[in-house]
Order: structure tokens, then C-alpha cells, then sequence
């Protein structure tokens, strides 16, 4: 895998094909290996990068310097965008799509089109008082404790079974399971850093800035908070176009990748 140095930390990537670019941002507790399909499908048409966010798959681990997570990761955005020759695709999951949409408001002029999986802004539920939001709040007070105190296997079970139902960290393969584990410290940054308390915590408003085609994804079978958040964001995005995922939940990109995968094809065929 190709890498880049961002602010002093390499950073790694995968890149493959050619035309214009689209930028792949996957989920916590994943890495850029979570979108190998899509790229092999998309290849022959655009150029795909997908990077390793920090503390994921191989790259350096997040900064310690009281900045929320996305202002690091966004760096890694805002770095592979450089020398683009174009306008750029954003395609982001979950916690990549706190990403997407943020990189797009501070780079308006460079975005073609945003794609968002369930993009995990709690704290626009914070923000509309919405009673969804002890679904999350509940598991990150739960996860915070468990990893303070060094119970990160405890951690990782409430975290992929929060997503996955009952059972599923159970049943991941054990390679998987042990990676998990090892990364779920960093989630515990992902929670400080989608909390409205957060320094530059996104408001609702800023959404109707989006100026930019925008395809927004739901699972049929997420969690209610997940589908809360959505719901905000489909009042708020001005061009949005809404597409459920059937017999799916959260991590639809991985579960169900042919649905999903044709889903994000077909928008961005549309916009080339």
C-alpha cells in the first residue's frame, strides 16, 4: 500500500484505477480494506483512493492534543485531494461519512458529489433533543469506562453487538474479533469526538450548506439512533437523494456490498 505523511504521521492508502477521483472513507473499527469491492467494481472508470483513517489498518496513530478526531482525519482528506484534476467524490460510512461531509463544507469548491452511509452525528440528535439519542449515548458512557479501566474485549463485544445485534462479536472470525479489540481505544476518540459538547461539533443548519449532489443511505434494520440522524439530514440537505438498504443494517457496505455498492455506482454514474 502506497502512504503519505500527514503532519508528521504516514499514513497508508490504496489507490486503483483511473478518471476522476472518488475518496473512500470507512467506518470505526474497519479500515480501507472495507471497500476492496467497490474498487474493483468502479476501477475501469474512476480513480478510487480509500486511506487507512489514524489509528486504523496501518496507519500512525491518532494525536493525543485535545483536537476532536476529524480534524486529523480530515487532514488525510484534505491531503489525497491535492493535485486533483477535478472536481472530487466523497463516499463515506458511518463515521467516514462525519468525515465526507465535514471535508466537503471546508472544501466546497473541490467536492463533485457526497455519498452517506448513516453518518454517525449524534450529536445533532444532542442538538434536537431527540430521546433516540440515549440509544447512544448509553454505549458510549458503557464503552469509555469498560476501556479506562483496560476491559477493551468487553468494550469491543458492546460495541459490534450495539451494531450487529446480539451475538455478533461472538460469531466474527477471529482475526477480525482480535483487530477489533485492538483498535477500540480509538472508537472511544470517535465518541469524544461526535459529541455536541466536541469543539466544532456540526450544527443541523450547516447542512443546508451542502451545494453538491448528495445520495444519503439508511439500512431498513439500523439502530433508531442511526435512523434518527438520517432523518435530520434529510430535512437539512437541500439535493438529496434518499435510499433505503432492504433486509440490512449499519454495516450494509460489508454485509450487503452488491446492494450498497450498485446503489453508489449508479449515483455516481449520474454525475459524471
Amino acid at each position: 500500500m502506497p502512504s503519505v505523511e500527514v503532519n508528521g504521521i504516514e499514513v497508508n492508502y490504496r489507490e486503483a484505477g483511473e478518471g476522476p477521483l472518488v475518496i473512500l472513507l470507512h467506518c470505526s473499527c474497519s479500515h480501507s480494506g472495507q471497500w476492496k469491492p467497490l474498487m474493483d467494481r468502479l476501477r475501469d472508470r474512476f480513480t478510487l483512493m480509500a486511506p487507512d483513517f489514524h489509528g486504523y489498518g496501518k496507519s500512525g496513530a491518532l494525536p493525543q492534543d485535545n483536537q476532536p478526531y476529524f480534524r486529523h482525519d480530515g487532514a488525510i482528506v484534505a491531503k489525497l485531494m491535492q493535485g486533483a484534476e477535478g472536481p472530487v467524490h466523497l463516499v463515506g460510512h458511518s463515521l467516514g461519512g462525519t468525515i465526507a461531509a465535514r471535508i466537503a463544507l471546508e472544501h466546497s469548491e473541490a467536492i463533485a458529489s457526497v455519498t452517506l452511509i448513516e453518518p454517525v452525528f449524534f450529536n445533532l440528535l444532542e442538538e434536537k433533543g431527540d430521546p433516540r439519542r440515549y440509544d447512544y449515548l448509553q454505549l458510549a458512557h458503557d464503552m469509555i469506562v469498560l476501556n479506562r479501566f483496560g476491559e477493551d474485549e468487553s468494550a469491543a463485544q458492546l460495541f459490534v453487538d450495539f451494531w450487529g445485534g446480539p451475538g455478533a462479536f461472538a460469531n466474527l472470525d477471529d482475526q477480525i474479533r482480535a483487530y477489533v479489540v485492538k483498535t477500540i481505544g480509538r472508537v472511544a476518540d470517535d465518541w469524544f469526538g461526535i459529541s455536541a459538547q466536541a469543539a466544532g461539533a456540526l450544527k443541523a443548519a450547516d447542512f443546508s450548506k451542502f451545494a453538491w449532489p448528495t445520495l444519503l443511505m439508511c439500512a431498513r434494520h439500523t439502530r433508531p439512533s442511526a435512523r434518527a440522524i438520517v432523518e435530520v439530514l434529510l430535512g437539512a440537505i437541500p439535493d438529496v437523494e434518499y435510499q433505503e438498504i432492504p433486509d440490512a443494517g449499519h454495516m450494509s457496505p460489508v454485509t450487503h456490498p452488491d446492494v450498497v455498492n450498485r446503489a453508489i455506482i449508479g449515483f455516481l454514474e449520474c454525475q459524471t
